[in-house]
């Protein structure tokens, strides 16, 4: 048997692999963090660092740097097809997704987890049928690490999650997305004040039913030069996949139809191509463990698009991944059960009772989004009762 280098690698430097390292590094863990792009990179994303997300920023001792490279939001703007309004309370960052991966990146390596880019993995090791590695490609050459745990954090068609046969060849349920960066926008300035007083907008538009558009200020400069992140995400459990030439004839439509959007980014520049990006959802019920390996993030299909915050379902695996593996080297014991089951009884993880009314949430969510009129109906009664919208944003 060879030794082993490394107590941890991880498979993929986005937040869910950089979070999971600093949380294990700063507990002493002898970390390689592992990623086939050279950073720093975008990637399709809204841009929202909610406070889940944000606590574990503060926790890792980033919160400050996080605070002044973002735009503070603290109301949604909820648009229908029709143009009914409503403004609700709803606090986040707004920060680009290229600076907040690589503050998250820096924030690793700071505590001590080391680095490789442009290090493709290509395949898992395995010794009496346990994980004990990964084989890379980098530079052209081929080679192996070992380690005693392998954390798959590498999206949603994640090479770790498929080498350990977890992955679902066809999955049932998934959601497409793609963003890009506008600048010039003109947000209302009766609701936009500042860098620590914004707004986001989320659009109910009939053509990319089911699912929404958004427009979210982002960065330092969001509201000062209109920095903004606009995008899209559509479900398509049900019926064909769109391709990148729909998509962005969809965003053109709406923006020919909606008084709002026109005067939001009328006069706007795009300043970015767009960027397009897939989800698996929550319901696919993945296995999140083998024999020395733990899934987290996309790779592990943690979240729901349709009305979750990918970013936060992420952080909260990475962390609970980072007390697992912390754990197994202190029993010695790497079996895919004992993963499971300490990952599983984590704090961090909701009760089976919530995630169930999690899912049944997301399915009603579904069901409104397919049809116009109903969308309208529950803008207007979050219009009149702002109590409906802040329990629907809260859920």
């Amino acid at each position: 048997m060879k030794p082993i280098e490394r107590d941890v690698i991880i498979v993929g430097a986005g937040p869910a692999g950089t979070i999971c390292a600093s949380y294990l590094a700063k507990a002493g863990t002898d970390v390689l963090i592992l990623d086939k792009e050279v950073f720093p990179r975008d990637k399709a994303c809204g841009d929202m660092i909610t406070e889940n997300v944000a606590n574990h920023v503060a926790k890792l001792e980033a919160a400050d740097k996080l605070d002044r490279m973002s735009v503070f939001m603290n109301q949604l703007l909820l648009v229908s097809g029709s143009g009914n309004e409503a403004l609700v309370p709803f606090e986040c960052y707004g920060t680009r997704r290229r600076e907040f991966d690589q503050l998250m990146l820096e924030t690793a390596q700071s505590w001590g987890a080391e680095f490789r880019a442009g290090c493709r993995v290509v395949g898992l090791i395995r010794e009496r049928g346990a994980i004990c590695g990964v084989r890379v490609v980098s530079g052209g050459i081929e080679s192996e690490l070992r380690c005693r745990v392998v954390i798959g954090a590498d999206g949603a068609f994640s090479v770790t999650a498929k080498e350990a046969g977890l992955m679902k060849e066809a999955p049932e349920a998934m959601s497409i997305g793609m963003s890009a960066y506008f600048e010039g926008a003109r947000f209302d300035r009766n609701i936009a004040i500042g860098q620590y007083s914004a707004y986001g907008t989320v659009f109910f538009d009939p053509g990319v039913a089911p699912g929404y558009i958004w427009a979210f200020p982002s960065g330092d400069g969001g509201v000062l030069r209109g920095h903004c992140n606009v995008g899209l995400v559509v479900d398509y459990t049900d019926g064909a996949r769109p391709d990148s030439m729909d998509l962005e004839e969809r965003i053109r439509q709406w923006l020919a139809r909606s008084t709002r959007a026109s005067s939001l980014l009328g006069s706007a520049q795009q300043i970015t191509p767009w960027r397009r990006g897939k989800i698996t959802y929550l319901t696919q019920n993945m296995k999140k463990t083998a024999d020395g390996l733990i899934l987290i993030g996309d790779a592990a299909s943690v979240m729901e698009p349709l009305r979750g915050d990918g970013l936060s379902a992420a952080a909260d695996s990475a962390r609970a991944a980072a007390d697992t593996a912390w754990e197994a080297m202190k029993q010695q014991n790497f079996t895919g059960e004992f993963l499971q089951q300490v990952y599983d009884a984590n704090p961090i993880h909701k009760n089976p009772a919530a995630l169930e009314d999690r899912l049944r949430h997301r399915r009603l969510i579904r069901e409104t989004l397919h049809d116009p009129a109903a969308v309208d109906r529950a803008v207007e009664a979050i219009r009149k009762d702002q109590e409906v919208g802040k329990r629907l944003l809260k859920d």
